[in-house]
């Protein structure tokens, strides 16, 4: 395995790599096995769904547990996000097994794997280290064209053969059994959400003959339709002011896109949330919809998760904001705080 903080000096400014790349080995090849058969299950089950839909049909209840499985896995996502990776609250040992069960569920790789790659997006967001920008590929050189480089972003990055080391980025992870646990058990988790939940209501509310439709269309298509969902993140939301608004000036690409947002529970407001990365409740004006952010803050009122970031604060700091440099720091020290606060 070559990482590139081992390499010679002169062979790291080559590649233009930051720290925690690995190029080669054991942990690049479970890239691709991962890839590979996470490619295969989502893709052909969603060309299944689509065939079943057109010869056999699809009722409500395909159509409720489609719903029902996108808003639960959604707000995986954002517990995914801004638990694991940003450490924008603190819950018990119990609370943080729900998170990861609901977080694994999102059928988006494990969770020492999310983590490591977006810690490493946060350092060097749209620069060449960054795991998926719309203007580097995974070995740091700029893309021929914008319209390759969103193709990039969007999907193509899982086939870069460079990937993330998750003892550089997330040993905060590496040292937590409860997100150990449910990354090594995660295909399970997956058949969970994608096959067996599906299908059991689908067969307790219509038989065999629904349980099918909920399989494939409730299941294995609405898993790749939240993926597709999710990616816009990573290539519309860094359009640079192509699609969305900017906020905040950050030293990035980064944009609120309002649909990204509603379609990903608040994900979407992605430059608010570049120029306060550990804050929970990502919205600053009453027509950008954080429903993950209202459901943490909901979850604190019950007295489920505690030490909530940034609630009531930031646009505080942010009116107080004397230019861009400042601003960007500040991200950069919060996504560097993640890598280096273990169990916080």
């Amino acid at each position: 395995m070559t990482v590139i903080e081992s390499v010679a000096p002169e062979q790291a400014e080559a590649a233009k790599l930051p720290p925690g790349v690995v190029v080669e080995g054991p942990l690049v090849d479970a890239k691709f096995l991962d890839s590979y058969i996470g490619f295969g299950f989502l893709v052909g089950g969603s060309i299944a769904a689509l065939i079943w839909v057109f010869t056999q049909g699809i009722g409500w209840v395909e159509i409720s547990v489609f719903a029902g499985m996108f808003a639960l896995t959604t707000v995986g996502i954002g517990f995914m996000h801004r638990y694991f990776v940003h450490r924008s609250f603190r819950c018990g040992p119990v609370m943080r097994t729900i998170l990861a069960a609901i977080a694994t569920m999102t059928v988006q790789g494990s969770i020492l794997k999310w983590v490591s790659n977006h810690r490493r997006h946060h350092l060097h967001s749209d620069k060449p280290g960054d795991v998926h920008s719309p203007y580097y590929d995974g070995s740091g050189n700029s893309h021929v064209s914008f319209r390759k480089g969103m193709m990039h972003a969007h999907g193509g990055w899982v086939w870069d053969r460079e990937t993330t080391d998750g003892a550089y980025y997330a040993r905060d992870i590496l040292a937590d059994p409860i997100a150990m646990f449910f990354t090594r058990t995660r295909w399970y988790w997956v058949a969970l959400s994608a096959v067996i939940i599906p299908g059991a209501i689908g067969y307790v509310f219509g038989g065999v003959h629904t349980m099918i439709g909920c399989v494939l269309f409730s299941g294995l298509f609405r898993s790749y339709l939240m993926t597709m969902a999710t990616s816009l993140v990573n290539s519309v939301c860094h359009s640079d002011g192509r699609w969305g608004y900017r906020r905040f000036e950050t030293h990035d690409g980064t944009t609120n896109e309002l649909v990204t947002s509603l379609l990903t529970f608040g994900e979407g407001l992605h430059n608010n949330h570049h120029r306060f990365p550990r804050d929970a409740y990502l919205s600053h004006a009453w027509y950008e919809i954080d429903i993950n952010g209202l459901i943490i803050l909901g979850l604190g009122k019950l007295g489920l998760v505690h030490d909530i970031v940034g609630v009531g604060k930031r646009q505080l700091a942010a009116d107080g904001e004397q230019g861009g440099a400042a601003e960007s720091q500040n991200a950069f020290d919060g996504a560097a705080e993640d890598l280096h606060s273990a169990g916080r």
